[in-house]
């Protein structure tokens, strides 16, 4: 994030450059975004007033899920997966490249992912703004590979993951 920027909603100084929506966001306005995309995502699966238990499979959505529903963790609750875009577009990825089938789904008997839409990046810096530090997602092999690749499509055409990402729902691979 360069210095000197500021909020394209109210002029504050900005700390993340959204490049799917084309906008500097201070720390409010980006905060905000996420929490409506993740409120989005539940309502839209139809998921409202519950308490939730946590499954820990991405260690980096894991600590967003902890932090974002800290009052609502239940051990009798419904199961929130903390796989994040990243995963969902490598899931869909490996089906097209490798036939292999997805192993991860966006909701499922038993759970749901609500940060199927949200980057790693704006995780981490979701909690740079907070000043913690969370450990950086390492995938090794295959998914290095492919998630490389995924990283410079999202580069040239921002929203390329999601593109695949809702791709992947509509064929019902995840």
């Amino acid at each position: 994030m360069d210095k000197g920027k500021n909020c394209s909603i109210c002029g504050r100084e900005a700390v993340f450059y959204s490049t799917y929506l084309k906008q500097e966001l201070c720390k409010k306005h980006f905060e905000r975004m996420l929490m409506k995309r993740i409120r989005s995502n539940l309502n839209s699966y139809g998921i409202k007033d519950r308490y939730f238990k946590f499954e820990n499979k991405n260690s980096c959505g894991m600590s967003f899920l902890r932090f974002f529903f800290k009052d609502r963790e239940s051990s009798n609750g419904l199961r929130l997966y903390s796989y994040t875009l990243e995963d969902f577009a490598l899931a869909v990825m490996r089906f097209f490249l490798f036939h292999e089938e997805s192993r991860i789904k966006i909701r499922g008997k038993y759970g749901f992912s609500p940060l199927y839409n949200v980057s790693e990046n704006e995780i981490a810096e979701f909690f740079k703004s907070k000043e913690k530090e969370i450990s950086p997602i390492t995938r090794e092999g295959k998914d290095r590979a492919v998630l490389d690749f995924l990283k410079d499509i999202e580069e040239r055409r921002p929203g390329g993951m999601m593109s695949l990402v809702k791709a992947g729902i509509t064929l019902n691979i995840i």
